[in-house]
């Protein structure tokens, strides 16, 4: 495991764990993301299956920029070192857009670490910045449009969630650490070790997915063997956010090919 860097290890009280068992799948949310973009999937499963998810050290904190994460590896590290702290067994590894690469990053350099992987709009081919044009001080209307990319049903977009992004975005410096996020994502390119993952393995996409559209997700079908792929109609770039109850579905149905895989 590589050495974490100040600033980027994974505050436990900030840990979503429902359920209980022996299986455990562990959800990797994405750059704008919180553990409960995960819950109504968690809430599904957790009478079957024990259900983590943390928040990963890119929130908005102080000193961000100064000591957070320079490269995905930064960030597979803290997640590996939460699977230790945590005592979890072999997990299930799902993961949207940036979380989908720190969970391919982890499969890549401990193949044996995790049981299975799901995959939802994941960087790591091919994906538009979800902040593209963001500088200092945007607007409430740019704020809203760049939610608008991210999901579908613009009856999300709701006046407080456009708020707290907001609030998010007018700090500079938080604003400078997601830029350098975002270029880490950018550069950590897996396409050519796709074919290493040799593990059950499900795809679960928006068909209307503007940040990493469709091709994507069939481009990362066709390069890990045995893959399977779902779409989900009406649905942009967080799925399991966006429509929780047929993402939690294809999920369900999944899982007992990860644990009955020993």
């Amino acid at each position: 495991m590589s050495p974490r860097r100040a600033g980027s290890r994974i505050d436990l009280s900030q840990v979503v764990d429902l359920g209980e068992g022996p299986d455990t799948i562990l959800f990797l949310h994405g750059l704008f993301g919180t553990p409960d973009h995960w819950l109504e999937v968690m809430e599904s499963l957790a009478d079957r299956y024990r259900v983590i998810a943390p928040q990963l050290p890119i929130d908005p904190q102080p000193g961000r920029r100064r000591n957070g994460m320079q490269s995905i590896s930064d960030l597979s590290s803290s997640v590996e070192q939460l699977i230790d702290d945590l005592a979890l067994d072999n997990p299930v590894l799902c993961g949207n857009s940036l979380g989908g690469l720190v969970a391919i990053d982890i499969c890549i350099k401990q193949p044996d670490l995790p049981r299975g992987l799901v995959l939802a709009g994941s960087a790591g081919l091919f994906e538009r910045s979800p902040i593209r044009g963001l500088r200092a001080k945007p607007s409430k209307s740019f704020v809203r449009s760049t939610i608008a990319g991210i999901l579908y049903d613009d009856s999300k977009v709701s006046e407080p969630l456009v708020d707290h992004w907001h609030g998010m975005l007018t700090d500079r410096d938080y604003v400078r650490f997601l830029l350098r996020v975002s270029r880490a994502t950018r550069d950590r390119c897996v396409e050519d070790e796709l074919s290493q993952l040799q593990l059950p393995t499900m795809i679960i996409w928006g068909r209307e997915d503007e940040i990493t559209p469709p091709a994507t997700g069939e481009e990362f079908q066709r390069r890990i063997a045995g893959s399977r792929l779902s779409f989900i109609e009406n649905c942009g770039h967080a799925p399991n956010w966006e429509r929780p109850e047929e993402f939690a579905q294809l999920l369900d149905a999944f899982l007992p090919e990860c644990f009955a895989a020993v």
